[in-house]
């Protein structure tokens, strides 16, 4: 059988038969990509270069078609370190996608102009309705590094808002004044960048040595005046236990006088009370004895009389004189 007794259309159409089998074995696998837990992502159309509008939070396989694939982002919390020593920070392998983001301090100053380094740590996340836009501002990988320059601005921001020395007395403020205007900085909607910002650390202060050792000297100065205080506050609390005893004493003084007081009362008043019934009684007596001689011509000189009788008829003769 020569070549031109070869069936052309059967054998064309076998091979393209194979070839779509061929096809559909490569297109198929290559259509279907796998998102892990963790993750979101939105789809790339490779023809037209744009982002689907869709935002994939589900883990598991998704057909995204032949030539397309998805741009995956962290939906979970990740930390960003602005530190002299990063050792212990890394810890276990993690894929680049979740790796931390490690800096070193910023350098900063102060409101009164004193330059410093300040070491900080927060927490960041990715909203899931700002992915397409943040990949249109700043592609897939490149906002990793936009998010750091953000970070070191919005920290030299606020350092400025603070004196050198409210970093020793009022470090939750300037903590808390930090977040605040971290999450304005990466909170602009109209910019089409959303992002929660969380857990803020202000880890370390490093100021000019010549400013801690006068800090160090400010300090100790004032221990001793706290300690000058404590000594005050402890002779104050002696004088006046003192003067509680001596209050006490007195109040005692004055119980005990005022209870002789009251007895001399109460014995004056008895006696007193005594004395006016004996004259009363002696009154009443002479009283009778004087109604006995109240019609004589001379009362008195007939009570004198009687009382001298009276006085010879009590007394025994042996020891009576009488002048005759």
């Amino acid at each position: 059988m020569g070549i031109e007794e070869i069936r052309v259309v059967p054998v064309c159409g076998l091979c393209t038969c194979l070839g779509l089998v061929i096809f559909t074995c490569v297109a198929v696998p290559m259509s279907i990509k796998s998102m892990e837990q963790g993750r979101t992502s939105v789809q790339l159309q490779w023809m037209t270069q744009e982002i689907l509008d869709e935002v994939i939070t589900e883990p598991g396989l998704k057909w995204v078609g032949l030539g397309n694939y998805l741009l995956e982002y962290p939906a979970t919390f990740n930390t960003m370190y602005f530190i002299q020593d990063g050792r212990g920070v890394a810890g276990a392998e993690v894929p680049e996608l979740f790796s931390p983001m490690l800096r070193g301090p910023i350098r900063a100053r102060s409101a009164d102009g004193l330059e410093m380094q300040v070491s900080v740590s927060f927490q960041w996340r990715l909203r899931p309705d700002a992915l397409k836009d943040l990949y249109n501002i700043l592609g897939e990988t490149m906002y990793r590094d936009e998010f750091v320059r953000f970070a070191r601005a919005a920290i030299i921001e606020s350092c400025s808002l603070f004196a050198a020395d409210q970093y020793f007395t009022e470090r939750r403020t300037i903590t808390a004044k930090m977040l605040e205007v971290l999450q304005s900085n990466f909170d602009k909607p109209e910019l089409g960048l959303r992002m929660e910002i969380t857990g803020l650390q202000l880890r370390e202060v490093d100021l000019p040595d010549e400013y801690d050792d006068e800090i160090e000297n400010t300090q100790e100065q004032m221990q001793e005046v706290e300690v000058g205080k404590a000594e005050r506050q402890e002779q104050i609390i002696i004088k006046e236990a003192e003067k509680l005893v001596a209050i006490q004493k007195v109040e005692e003084l004055i119980r005990a006088a005022q209870g002789q007081a009251r007895r001399v009362q109460l014995q004056n008043e008895a006696t007193i009370t005594q004395l006016k019934l004996v004259q009363q009684k002696q009154a009443e007596a002479n009283a009778a004895i004087l109604q006995q001689f109240a019609n004589d011509t001379q009362p008195f000189q007939r009570l004198f009389e009687v009382m001298e009788i009276r006085v010879l008829e009590d007394h025994t003769a042996e020891k009576m004189a009488v002048s005759m």
